[in-house]
């Protein structure tokens, strides 16, 4: 019986991804560059260690940026962004919905915990999660499964009986490497990415019930652990 659903937050609970890429490559045309998308996708999802945006902006123009004032200028716009940025389709409807079914809420995020509680608190969804997990608890982040073990062990749940809710390739391999069944819903940058490796691609959340999509993921867990 699935009893637990962990939510990431960036691109799932708010489109925090587009605008940040969109400032970024704002950012890169103004210097007479440009950033490859490619490149970019290499952090969604995961640590942002794994690509330096000020180095590769420094590396492609010769040299001479100035990190600080490009940081300063940027990180007040980003905000303001999303600020305005609406919770994405169907995520308030399914935090209802798991409190009304007597579901376990968590989130599981590669970002700070100021950052995530910060605006989980903001929009008032605070109260509908029972824990949040960032990378100020754990020593990897996605795409290793430590943040979505973590997540489920503090919901006193197990990954056999949680549904992991993502929007990025390094999510959904560190749910499935946990042993969740994980539910991909793409946002604008993450929607032409390789994630063909999820359980159940949708949309938006509101492109299907809860009640279902608990349906088919019990379903789909029953039948691993038949075989």
């Amino acid at each position: 019986m699935i009893d637990a659903l962990v939510f990431d937050f960036d691109g799932v609970i708010i489109d925090t991804e587009t605008p940040d890429y969109e400032l970024w490559s704002e950012e890169f045309r103004a210097h007479g560059v440009e950033l490859d998308r490619a490149m970019w996708s290499q952090i969604i999802g995961g640590s942002p260690d794994g690509f330096d945006v000020y180095g590769h902006l420094d590396t492609l123009t010769g040299g001479g940026v100035d990190v600080a004032s490009i940081g300063r200028r940027r990180r007040q716009r980003y905000l303001e962004m999303v600020e305005a940025s609406p919770l994405l389709p169907g995520v308030l409807d399914y935090l209802t919905q798991a409190e009304q079914l007597g579901l376990k809420v968590g989130v599981a995020s590669s970002s700070n915990n100021d950052w995530v509680e910060g605006h989980l608190r903001r929009r008032d969804l605070l109260g509908y999660v029972d824990a949040v997990t960032t990378r100020d608890d754990v020593a990897n982040v996605k795409p290793d499964p430590e943040l979505f073990l973590t997540a489920v062990a503090r919901l006193s749940s197990k990954p056999e009986r949680a549904v992991a809710i993502e929007d990025s390739a390094n999510g959904v391999t560190a749910a499935k490497r946990a042993g969740m069944f994980c539910v991909v819903v793409p946002n604008p940058m993450t929607r032409d990415l390789p994630i063909d490796h999820a359980d159940l691609r949708l949309e938006t959340l509101a492109d299907m019930e809860l009640a279902e999509l608990l349906r088919r993921a019990a379903a789909a867990l029953e039948g691993i652990h038949d075989s």
